[in-house]
């Protein structure tokens, strides 16, 4: 029997919207999408717009795990019962890319 998600939307915007808050000047924009992952689950795929400074770093590693965390904190991931996936970009390839999902 399939597991029953919690999922409100205006929830997870608002989450996103305090963690980018918090991570700003670092973090330009957080996006989202649920739809299934690899194995066939849904999961929630995070799409965040790095700042070109930050994304240029030597601890860079460090400071997407900062986000990472703060983001699942923020959105109260856990609750939701999804996995959650992160996909990061600085803002200068965003420019050069201009792909709407990530606008």
């Amino acid at each position: 029997m399939p597991i029953q998600l919690r999922l409100d939307r205006n929830e997870i915007t608002s989450g996103i919207e305090r963690a980018r808050e918090a991570l700003a000047p670092d973090v330009i924009r957080i996006r989202y999408i649920i739809t299934p992952d690899w194995s066939g689950e849904e999961a929630i795929f995070f799409r965040v717009v790095l700042s070109d400074r930050v994304s240029t770093e030597k601890q860079l590693q460090e400071i997407t795990q900062r986000i990472q965390i703060r983001v699942r904190n923020e959105v109260k991931v856990t609750d939701l019962g999804f996995p959650t996936y992160f996909n990061f970009r600085s803002q200068s390839e965003q420019a050069q890319l201009k792909e709407a999902s990530w606008e």
